[in-house]
Parts: structure tokens; sequence; C-alpha cells
């Protein structure tokens, strides 16, 4: 792994000089810090290639956004999979997944039954469906 530098500047109250002692303590405080984000790093790497061979396709990123929402916990593979998902902006249909919704309402599916099916908002649904034609005008 290579090995890159990061500076760090801190602020000093005023009044308070900088010696090398307090230099020395901050320098191992940023060290030790340095240490625990990467050995949590490593961990959730690992947490990740382990859920990636069981097929969950999940990324270290991914799994950081979610640690938040462990409780506190270790992460381990269990607690990764039954913590919640980190929240998402917004889901993007592929255009094959549009096809897919369309043929499904033209059979008959609900609004409510595609929201849940296909994790996106009643307006998309409604959007989805005027694009396809698949609803009525207004009377005047």
């Amino acid at each position: 792994m290579a090995k890159r530098t990061i500076k760090i500047n801190i602020k000093l109250p005023t009044g308070i000089t900088a010696t090398s002692e307090l230099e020395a303590k901050a320098t191992a405080a940023a060290n030790d810090a340095v240490k625990t984000a990467v050995k949590d790093m490593l961990a959730l790497q690992k947490i990740s290639k382990d859920l990636s061979s069981k097929g969950f396709a999940i990324t270290a990123q991914e799994l950081l956004a979610r640690r938040k929402n462990l409780g506190g916990r270790k992460p381990t593979v269990k607690a990764v999979k039954t913590a919640k998902a980190a929240p998402r902006k917004r889901v993007v249909l592929t255009p094959v997944q549009k096809k897919a919704l369309v043929a499904d309402l033209k059979a008959g599916a609900k609004t409510a039954d595609a929201v849940r099916k296909y994790g996106v908002s009643v307006a998309t649904v409604m959007n989805i469906k005027a694009a396809a034609k698949l609803t009525r005008k207004r009377k005047q």
C-alpha cells in the first residue's frame, strides 16, 4: 500500500504556545485516529468481499454509510445484513425496468403494487403510465 501524507493544522487557543510536547501529543493522537480509520476500512473491505462471495453487491463505502445504522456494534456480516440501508436520494429505473413496469400495468397491476415492486414513488409510476398513454384524459 502506498503511503500518503496528511497535513493537519491545529489552531491553539489564545495564550497557549506550541511546545514540542504538545506537538508530539497532537501527532500521536492524529496517528491513532488514522490507524483506527484504516483498521475500520480494512474490516469493511473484508466484509464487502465476504458479502460479494454470498451474492450481495455492496462496496466498503456503502458499508461505511450504513455503519451509522449499526447502533455502535462492530461491523460484521450479520450486522450489516440486518442494518438499514443508507437513505437513497431517488431510484432511477432503467429502460428495461420501465418496459417491464408498463407491461405489468397493461396486465392489470395496480399502481400501489408497482410502487412496492419497483421501489419508486407513485408520481414516478403515474408519469410512466402517462408516457405510455395508459391514462385517460379528464372530462371537460
